[in-house]
């Protein structure tokens, strides 16, 4: 499409301000998200390799990558692990009994504002572990900041990330520390990749970095939870 010209972007910007000064917050809002996701969209396109398969659940989206890493000498390393949820499923998915999950959080909640829903210390358990039951599960407590840079990650022949975090700067500090270990074949799965300023936006920026190629492989139906494979 031919570039938008000076008179019709300034005719545009006079419209969007006369709207911006009569709209109430909420609908303001919703246009900033609209945009956010107009900017996903176009990145997954022009950035990523195919197009993903849409599935219903995120569970239907780790059976995906079970079945192909499911007897391998896989290495699960899970970022913001909560009540344990998606580790207990991952647990059954690998079979291989040389198969390491380990899991990083403080369990003291969000270090920071998310969302209005979302304010510090949200998902805090206390301090509490959960309980997982397969001696193959290791937990990190603490700040990534704190337990990543003097983690050494076990022999492995697949990897599987879980990248949730949340905030943009938790993902962002995540990936820069692992990125040796994203070699091609690396599954990454992000469970809030819609929100445009924080999951989106770390990984954005760190293929913008790194040079790494991904495929997008599969998302929920509304995008909040996708799967990525570096390919290159």
């Amino acid at each position: 499409m031919a570039a938008i010209g000076a008179r019709t972007r300034g005719l545009l910007k006079r419209s969007a301000l006369a709207a911006g000064g009569i709209a109430p917050e909420p609908f303001v809002a919703a246009a900033r998200k609209f945009s956010g996701w107009l900017e996903i969209g176009r990145w997954l396109r022009s950035e990523c390799v195919g197009r993903p398969r849409r599935m219903a659940a995120r569970e239907q989206l780790f059976d995906l990558i079970g079945a192909e890493v499911a007897q391998a000498r896989t290495l699960y390393l899970e970022f913001g692990v909560y009540r344990g949820e998606s580790m207990r499923y991952w647990s059954r998915l690998l079979k291989n009994p040389a198969a390491r999950l380990h899991g990083f959080d403080s369990f003291e909640g969000l270090p920071e504002r998310w969302s209005a829903d979302h304010a510090r210390g949200h998902f805090s358990t206390g301090g509490a572990i959960p309980e997982i039951g397969d001696p193959r599960a290791e937990f990190f407590k603490g700040w990534f900041e704190r337990t990543l840079p003097d983690y050494a990650a076990p022999a492995h022949d697949a990897l599987v990330v879980n990248l949730d975090a949340d905030l943009y700067a938790s993902t962002r500090f995540v990936l820069e520390r692992i990125a040796p270990l994203i070699r091609v074949g690396a599954w990454l799965y992000f469970d809030e990749f819609s929100d445009p300023s924080h999951e989106f936006r770390a990984f954005r920026e760190f293929v913008a970095a790194t040079g790494m190629k991904f495929a997008a492989v599969a998302e929920s139906r509304n995008l909040w939870n996708v799967v990525f494979r570096r390919v290159a």
